[in-house]
């Protein structure tokens, strides 16, 4: 005779799935309360009645840490995912005039303030039911967040990403040489890596870029005397802009103003170095939600719009010619 054997109930619903998603983000049920707009109370039940059909505990709550996944939790977070995007897609699919819901999506920080604001403006005026779920993230970053699907696509600079991951060209950012106005620097025109090595340098001290603004020079047998390193870019132009320093940069702000006033002048290099490719990101071997394309293709449109009225120091690199 068979014997019975307990199975966990498959009774369990994809609003609690969803409210699961939600409180793991935000790593408090009262926070995943306010979001939904929902009571707080609505969060813990649905979470208590998850884990009883799962036959498992999903969440170690702590009073002074919030929630924190355990193991089968952050197993179930990418599985969730996986299930509430495919129902999104489906219901996309019954839809194809109207597109609504969230989108969630990634951009590396430097890029940011320069494309994303008009992205999300032509998104939301085109699709006014998207709500765009857009987080900063450097590379390695990015590569967890599409690895775990808590984003489905990403705009960044092809650099850190490794394997695994589609990349598709926009366009190619030139390097130029940010100085202060009115630096003796100005007057040479175009400058030489050998020339830079001899002046203080301030670098953008971020994942990856560090070593790629480094690799410039050591690649060349030249060592930068790297005297300030910052996070921020608009520190690093703030420091520029005071005379403390030379600093090589791929986005080029409309104003020459640094936040504090000073003013930024931008200047070729003399040696041939290689731009950085700005590219669209995504899950390798898998196709784009119809949001994530939709978000794609304002991407690429903002791109194009950009080469057409970069300014003449790189102009053709960032057209990717």
């Amino acid at each position: 005779m068979a014997r019975n054997r307990t199975r966990p109930s498959k009774a369990f619903t994809l609003t609690q799935l969803d409210y699961f998603v939600r409180a793991a983000e935000l790593g408090s049920m009262t926070e995943a309360a306010n979001s939904l707009y929902v009571a707080q109370s609505a969060i813990s039940m649905a979470i208590t009645h998850l884990e009883r059909a799962l036959g498992t505990q999903l969440f170690v709550r702590n009073r002074s840490k919030g929630l924190q996944l355990t193991a089968t939790g952050d197993g179930l977070l990418t599985r969730a995912r996986i299930i509430l995007g495919a129902v999104d897609d489906t219901l996309d699919a019954f839809r194809p005039d109207v597109l609504t819901g969230p989108l969630h999506a990634a951009c590396y920080p430097t890029l940011a303030p320069f494309f994303l604001p008009q992205i999300i403006l032509d998104l939301t005026t085109a699709h006014p039911g998207i709500e765009p779920n857009i987080r900063e993230c450097f590379a390695d970053e990015i590569v967890r967040a599409l690895g775990s699907r808590a984003v489905d696509i990403a705009l960044t600079y092809d650099l850190g990403l490794g394997d695994g991951i589609s990349k598709e060209h926009l366009a190619t950012a030139p390097l130029y040489v940010a100085v202060a106005e009115g630096h003796p620097l100005t007057r040479r025109g175009r400058l030489s890596l050998s020339e830079l090595a001899r002046e203080p340098m301030i670098l953008l001290d971020l994942p990856f870029s560090r070593d790629y603004f480094t690799e410039i020079f050591t690649s060349r047998g030249l060592v930068p005397n790297v005297c300030y390193r910052f996070a921020s870019f608009e520190a690093v132009r703030a420091m520029v802009a005071r005379g403390h320093g030379f600093a090589l940069l791929h986005q080029r702000p409309a104003v020459g103003r640094a936040y504090d006033g000073g003013r930024v002048t931008a200047l070729p290099i003399e040696d041939p170095v290689p731009g950085l490719d700005i590219v669209l990101a995504c899950r390798e071997s898998e196709p784009l939600s119809r949001k994530a394309e939709t978000f794609a293709h304002h991407c690429r449109q903002a791109l194009r719009a950009a080469i057409a009225g970069a300014p003449a120091i790189g102009r053709s690199a960032l057209a990717g010619d």
